[in-house]
């Protein structure tokens, strides 16, 4: 497995817009630390292939078929993961699955996970038996088996839900199940059952926000009137009946609905506010914009993150200072997502220089949230105004400052802050010799990867400090050190610099063993360096087969051999034939065939 850190910018999946899935909506994106020797090279590793055997299922299937209710149990939790592992001829167990669904001597435990499997394999055909056995053996079986009789729309269950709706002595488990149901079929029919137990004030909480989420599920409109007699109603727990008022409404768009909604939306409890401020953003981010600049200045994290969503997806030059201020907020989800807009909006033209400006005013702020995540943009930026801040930064107290801080000056690099960046690494690897702080080993990589993008000569002495094997030096630190030398080094032969990591490829000895990062990252610098004296011994190792016993998902010894065919490659011209890939195993079963 690859152990660096990575920049990646991705769009975000993350639950502070999760509930929002607004048309035309800007993608944030995450930044993070990255360190430049897991990209610089690009190794083109091969993709595992996975090694399954072919009786794996056969011998599942005479499990289900034993009258042992632990093998029965086993064999069905089997074929569930297994369905997450493409193993193929799993569907020829449905039969008996079923066959222990219905048995009445069946097992509980094996009846729960025979049902799981019957799930897990996508047997609709089987739906009809699932609903029969959740019905007449138990509350645990219908909590798993009719979400997905609702998401096989399947018609029966709606029969079975319909029913449960308008019993008075349904349970609230039991009825919960049922208005989800008929909310996944987008029932029209269940709509006056639901709108009345929303209103319900005899109902406890839980079961009216259900009611009210499955009606705003299944209607786009005609609910206004009662989401308005909810929300001016002031029996019984008031912010209830007004959070059922906005989950009424969860489809509609009306004028009505948005006045409704936007009077809400500046309600004194958080959780109204929140949720009127998220339905409005789905409707309209305009709607929000009047209320924006108050919301972010809410005592409420989820609050102030729906101000700060409208202001992103309607960027202006005058939001980017009130944006700015919650690169400092004390919700790491505000401020990290706050952060990632702000970033994607930089690509306007016109917003660039005023959210660097902006962040450079954070940065100078004694707020270690809003240093760090301003170290993260500004160096996303590349900003290299920013760098003598940076470089005081590195001795923040906070190692959430710190690790950004240093990593930001790698990605600006500034040729005038060699000399701190050299003078902060020697006092780090003085101050690792008798503790080893948090944090420490990634400071000290980013830090060497600075001085190798900027071909810092001087740093070469201190940079040797960590080629021999030390265990105080730490991985991260030792491999990131080697990197930089071979970059300072790049297309200069040195034979004593050259002997040193020849014994770090070499070196097999136990306790401690030498880490595979190291070696790749000795291989790649012999091959920047062009130590072509040392072709013919990398080109041997590297064909080598004995010497790359791996499997599994773990890549270090793959990614070593590719470093070394790399290097072969940058050394002589010469282009290595890949290895064979990696193989994934079936796993760790219950019940494996004889190897």
């Amino acid at each position: 497995m690859c152990h660096y850190r990575r920049l990646k910018l991705l769009c975000t999946t993350a639950w502070l817009f999760a509930s929002l899935c607004c048309a035309g909506q800007v993608a944030f994106a995450e930044i993070q630390t990255d360190f430049l020797m897991d990209s610089d090279p690009g190794l083109q590793i091969p993709e595992p292939v996975k090694d399954i055997h072919p009786n794996l299922t056969t011998l599942w299937l005479e499990a289900l078929n034993r009258p042992e209710t632990d093998m029965q149990r086993m064999a069905a939790e089997s074929i569930a993961r297994a369905t997450q592992r493409d193993i193929p001829g799993l569907d020829k167990a449905v039969p008996r699955l079923e066959e222990i669904l219905v048995a009445e001597e069946s097992h509980p435990a094996a009846r729960y996970a025979a049902a799981r499997a019957l799930i897990a394999l996508d047997s609709r055909a089987s739906s009809d038996k699932l609903l029969e056995t959740s019905q007449s053996h138990g509350a645990d079986l219908r909590q798993l088996i009719e979400p997905a009789l609702a998401a096989w729309e399947n018609p029966a269950a709606k029969t079975v839900w319909m029913e449960r709706l308008a019993a008075k002595e349904t349970g609230p488990r039991n009825l919960i199940l049922a208005m989800r149901g008929l909310a996944e079929l987008q029932d029209q029919s269940a709509l006056p059952d639901l709108v009345a137990i929303a209103n319900d004030l005899t109902r406890t909480s839980a079961v009216r926000l259900e009611a009210a989420t499955a009606a705003g599920k299944i209607a786009e409109s005609g609910l206004e009137q009662d989401a308005e007699r909810l929300a001016g109603n002031t029996s019984g727990p008031r912010f209830i009946n007004q959070l059922c008022a906005i989950r009424l409404l969860a489809g509609h768009s009306s004028a009505g609905a948005k006045t409704l909604i936007t009077e809400l939306a500046g309600h004194d409890e958080p959780a109204v506010a929140a949720a009127a401020l998220q339905r409005l953003n789905e409707i309209d981010h305009a709607l929000v914009l009047p209320l924006a600049e108050k919301a972010m200045q809410s005592p409420d994290p989820e609050v102030r993150r729906q101000g700060a969503l409208c202001m992103l997806q309607l960027p202006s030059v005058d939001h980017i200072v009130p944006l700015s201020k919650l690169l400092a907020d004390p919700h790491p989800g505000v401020r990290s997502e706050v952060s990632e807009g702000l970033y994607k909006l930089s690509e306007k033209p016109d917003l660039n220089e005023p959210i660097r400006a902006a962040a450079m005013q954070v940065l100078a702020g004694d707020r270690w949230q809003g240093q760090e995540q301003a170290s993260l943009l500004l160096g996303a930026l590349e900003h290299k105004p920013a760098a003598d801040r940076f470089i005081e930064l590195m001795e923040s107290p906070r190692v959430e400052v710190r690790l950004p801080a240093t990593w930001a000056l790698r990605k600006i690099a500034v040729p005038e802050t060699i000399p701190a960046l050299i003078a902060q690494g020697s006092e780090l690897t003085q101050r690792r010799r008798i503790t080893n702080q948090p944090g420490m080993d990634e400071q000290v990589a980013h830090l060497f990867e600075a001085l190798g993008v900027l071909k810092a000569e001087d740093a070469t002495p201190l940079l040797l400090q960590y080629v021999p094997k030390r265990v105080r030096m730490n991985n991260l630190s030792r491999g990131s050190a080697i990197w930089a030398l071979g970059q300072i080094n790049e297309g200069s032969p040195n034979e004593q610099l050259e002997e040193a990591l020849i014994e770090r490829i070499y070196d097999f000895a136990p306790q401690p063993s030498e880490v595979k990062l190291v070696k790749e990252m000795s291989a790649i610098a012999l091959g920047r360096m062009q130590a072509v004296d040392q072709a013919q011994m990398l080109r041997r190792f590297a064909l080598d087969d004995s010497q790359f016993a791996s499997s599994g998902s773990d890549d270090s010894n793959m990614r070593f051999r590719m470093a070394l065919i790399w290097a072969v490659k940058e050394l002589t011209g010469d282009e290595l034939p890949t290895p064979k890939p990696n193989t994934i195993g079936q796993g760790n079963w219950f019940l494996e065939p004889l190897p």
